[in-house]
């Protein structure tokens, strides 16, 4: 073997060698911080998903994600003494920017502004393949107006809850408060506590919001193994009720969720992810079991992250619980992390 060949021999297999050590200790960050789109469930305070980690005092972190979801999902009820309807028809863009800062001691706030979009779209045509292809229920889809914006519900023949297509308009606004309780490791249980509140910063009676203040709490948990991130939380939030709502004789039911997540390294800069959420239906005493039942959603996705300051995340959602939560969602984010 020549001197050049040699050389060439030796540097790749120095660079898979760091390579395949990158990847044996890999920058764990956490699950997707994706969210059902539903559009009640976003007018009730969410903790997203995340690393138990926190940042260190006077670190800050900045992230700003784009969702955008199909909605398609409608149901009646009738009893003795009332008639109830659902009709959920259209697309829902939400972009959000999340700012965080570490305040030591194992602590770190986070607010995040974010605004809709709401609109007929151009999806219906796609989900409908979509849905023939994999074998999924139609749920009435292809009988129904093409390209629509339609998302209310109705009690008795009244309207008391409704969302309106708009270009841009501003959702409520949640401060959170994160304390590390013990930090992640290799085959070490990381546990972190949150609470929070929303400020009512979104227009209730158009359907951004739900015109109160919630209040809520959550329990992260982080175990790594073989260099493999796994994640669990567990949340309930005290859900306030919009006014037309609480005047029909209704309210939004408090919302408790769940999650699971794993986080694979595949390259040392680039990571899969898997996470399954839960939660319950804000509207769930509305009336109708499309909107009685729980909300369960599948996410995979990936994080590229070549520098330690920033990475790009994409994720793709849909539903699990068939008749109940929205369709497909497109969910993407870029995070900056300028340091201290």
């Amino acid at each position: 073997m020549s001197a050049d060949a040699t050389r060439r021999w030796l540097l790749l297999h120095v660079g898979v060698g760091l390579g395949a050590a990158c990847v044996a200790e890999p920058d764990l960050r956490g699950p997707l911080p994706a969210r059902n789109q539903h559009p009640a469930q976003l007018t009730v305070l969410h903790f997203t998903p995340r690393s138990t980690e926190v940042l260190a005092a006077g670190a800050v972190r900045s992230r700003t994600d784009a969702a955008y979801t199909s909605l398609f999902l409608s149901g009646t009820s009738t009893s003795f003494a009332n008639s109830s309807s659902w009709l959920m028809d259209g697309e829902y863009l939400r972009v959000g920017t999340r700012l965080g800062v570490g305040l030591g001691a194992g602590l770190e706030l986070c607010a995040e502004l974010a605004l809709a979009h709401t609109t007929g779209g151009f999806l219906d045509d796609f989900v409908i393949d979509y849905h023939d292809t994999f074998g999924f229920p139609d749920q009435g889809r292809t009988e129904a107006e093409r390209d629509r914006f339609d998302v209310r519900a109705e009690r008795n023949g009244r309207e008391v809850w409704s969302v309106s297509e708009t270009d841009a308009e501003l959702l409520d606004l949640p401060l959170d408060l994160t304390f590390q309780v013990t930090p992640p490791g290799e085959r070490q249980l990381g546990v972190a506590v949150q609470a929070g509140i929303e400020l009512p910063t979104g227009d209730a009676a158009r359907g951004f919001g739900n015109g109160e203040i919630d209040v809520g709490a959550a329990l992260l948990l982080d175990y790594r193994i073989g260099g493999i991130g796994l994640h669990g939380s567990v949340q309930h939030t005290f859900a306030g009720t919009p006014d037309r709502y609480d005047e029909a004789g209704l309210e939004f039911g408090d919302v408790t969720a769940a999650g699971l997540a794993a986080e694979l390294p595949l390259f040392a800069d680039l990571s899969a992810l898997v996470q399954v959420t839960w939660e319950t239906s804000a509207l769930r005493r509305l009336g109708p079991r499309a909107t009685a039942r729980d909300q369960v959603l599948l996410w995979v996705g990936g994080r590229y992250q070549p520098a330690r300051r920033w990475a790009i995340e994409v994720g793709f959602g849909e539903d699990l619980q068939g008749l109940a939560s929205p369709d497909f969602t497109a969910w993407a984010a870029f995070v900056w992390q300028p340091g201290s």
